[in-house]
């Protein structure tokens, strides 16, 4: 917002109406910076799923499914799993991503 320039023998009248316009200004930027407060939850959110869907989702897929079953499978079976993930991996990360 510029600010306005009044001529110098300004009227009462017009030196109210830019105060109000001032005011006006100012507090519809009060607004919008609460609402981009209020709003930066959902953007850190849409944003991480734009993460997600560009390339980084089959490596966190393949790093959490190794996780899992290694906390679910048996102490004898937990090696070839993890032989699996980490053979894995790498082909999933090659993969474009889908759209």
């Amino acid at each position: 917002m510029t600010t306005p320039t009044l001529p110098p023998g300004a009227s009462p009248r017009q030196l109210r109406k830019s105060v109000l316009r001032m005011r006006l200004e100012m507090r519809r930027q009060e607004v919008r910076h609460e609402v981009l407060q209020l709003t930066s939850p959902l953007r850190q959110v849409r944003e991480y799923g734009q993460r997600l869907r560009q390339g980084t989702a089959p490596f966190w897929l393949a790093g959490g499914a190794a996780t899992l079953t290694a906390l679910l499978v048996r102490k004898q079976g937990w090696r070839r799993w993890l032989r699996l993930a980490l053979i894995l991996i790498p082909l999933l990360r090659r993969r474009p991503p889908m759209r």
